[in-house]
């Protein structure tokens, strides 16, 4: 898994996943963060006061395919806040 960026904070994440383990809410959460963080995709502090991406489809209990998922969904979100 890619290690984010020194420097790189995210202030508040919140992963509302029913039916996952916390381990698998924790794995989902760092492989979100390390997903962005290679991408180039986080703001300047403050640029993003919050964000919400919603799944419409199920990804399945693959943590990975999870985070792929919401790092997806969370680039197009900012593409379209740009």
């Amino acid at each position: 898994m890619p290690q984010p960026a020194p420097g790189l904070t995210i202030d508040r994440f919140v992963l509302d996943m029913p039916g996952g383990s916390a381990a698998d809410g924790r794995q989902v959460a760092q492989l979100v963060a390390a997903g962005l963080a290679a991408a180039g995709a986080l703001p300047e502090a403050g640029d993003l006061p919050a964000l919400r991406v919603t799944l419409t489809e199920p990804a399945g209990k693959d943590p990975a395919r999870l985070a792929e998922r919401i790092v997806a969904e969370t680039l197009r979100a900012l593409a379209r806040s740009v």
